[in-house]
């Protein structure tokens, strides 16, 4: 009895995180397609977790209401892997017409593996024991095994190939987060009593459903400025629309010796000089057509469409010399200085955002202040 009433809890508090998650998507379902399959994931993890809490509550000698909540663990089971893919596939894909190519090939396992266990489970509807078929089992198995690992094949390829590295971390962030239940799912092969699926299933719910959210935060908390976020954003969008009369420019401002500052001053003295960075960058960059945003630990990032180089070297000459005389740059927890680096997007050498941002870092036009 024990075991039961823990594994009972485990599904009630399951539950209960799928509800606050399932409440927190449900805005973004009525206007995303992953986001309506990451729906339908949540509504069968729950509907899993409450056949199986009613599985182990119902006493031993009900055979038939056994074998039917065991069959619909295993149809809410395969549905679950079905919409874990759909939700990758959904997020990746642009458009719908490669899901309406494969749909059917992506549908067809799941709806015979689930016809097969209806089958075979009203055929012996009375006939004891309990458990699973073993080819269904082991079909079960092999399936959710296939849609998972396709799933993480499907992210970890579209990484591979994102040539933008502010979002390519995201995604191999998915990739890897899936691998978890997967692991589970052997591991609850060898351990039939224990479990594990369910809360890794739940687990990994909820971390991909906080990724998702902070990927939708626009605004760096430190120093209200924009962040890497809002920055990838607009680089994949300008990038893909630049004005063809103008020349698009990327400039990273990093703080100067701001790691040793930091050990030497503390955290909070560090983000003070933060945001006095910030406030600096800010009022520099009052100009319209000039994006902001703050892109790494201590580094700044500003992307603007200018007629030709001529008008970076006079922003960067603004810059530094609007920064000497600057008194919360000078008053700050230490004198704060910073370097310049810059790159041109479309040139034989940046004809990528990775290109441009790596680029950016061999060409520095205001070297770094030495460390007193």
């Amino acid at each position: 009895m024990g075991t039961v009433a823990y594994i009972v809890e485990i599904d009630i508090i399951s539950i209960l995180v799928l509800l606050i998650v399932r409440y927190g998507n449900a805005p973004l379902a009525l206007l995303q397609r992953s986001s309506r399959s990451f729906q339908r994931l949540i509504n069968f993890s729950i509907l899993f977790c409450i056949l199986n809490t009613t599985g182990h509550l119902l006493p031993d000698t009900n055979i038939p209401a056994l074998r039917i909540i065991n069959c619909l663990k295993i149809i809410s089971c395969i549905s679950m892997g079905c919409s874990w893919f759909l939700t990758v596939f959904y997020t990746l894909s642009t458009t719908a017409s490669k899901l309406r190519k494969w749909y059917i090939v992506i549908i067809i396992p799941s709806v015979l593996v689930s016809v097969f266990a209806i089958v075979e489970t009203f055929s012996h509807l009375t006939d004891g024991p309990t458990g699973l078929h073993p080819v269904v089992w082991i079909f079960l198995n092999i399936l959710s095994i296939l849609y998972i690992v396709a799933a993480c094949i499907l992210s970890g390829t579209s990484a591979r190939k994102n040539r933008n590295r502010l979002h390519r971390r995201s995604l191999y962030i998915r990739s890897f987060a899936m691998l978890f239940p997967l692991f589970s799912l052997v591991a609850q092969a060898q351990f039939m009593e224990m479990p594990i699926t369910s809360p890794a299933f739940v687990v990994t719910i909820l971390f991909l459903h906080f990724q998702e959210m902070s990927q939708r935060i626009s605004v760096d908390a430190v120093t209200g400025l924009n962040n890497t976020n809002k920055l990838s954003s607009y680089l994949e969008r300008i990038t893909q629309s630049q004005n063809p009369a103008k020349r698009l420019f990327f400039m990273d401002i990093e703080t100067d010796n701001f790691k040793a500052m930091e050990k030497k001053h503390g955290e909070e003295a560090a983000v003070v000089a933060l945001r006095k960075m910030a406030a600096f960058l800010r009022q520099q960059c009052s100009s319209r057509g000039i994006f902001l945003a703050r892109y790494g630990r201590n580094s700044f990032a500003i992307v603007c469409e200018c007629n030709d180089y001529s008008e970076i070297e006079a922003f960067t000459n603004k810059l530094t010399k609007e920064s000497k005389t600057n008194n919360d740059l000078a008053q700050g927890p230490w004198p704060i200085t910073f370097s310049i680096y810059c790159a041109e997007f479309g040139t034989p050498e940046t004809k990528t955002i990775d290109a441009m941002l790596d680029y950016s870092r061999s060409n520095c036009i205001k070297p770094p202040t030495p460390l007193a």
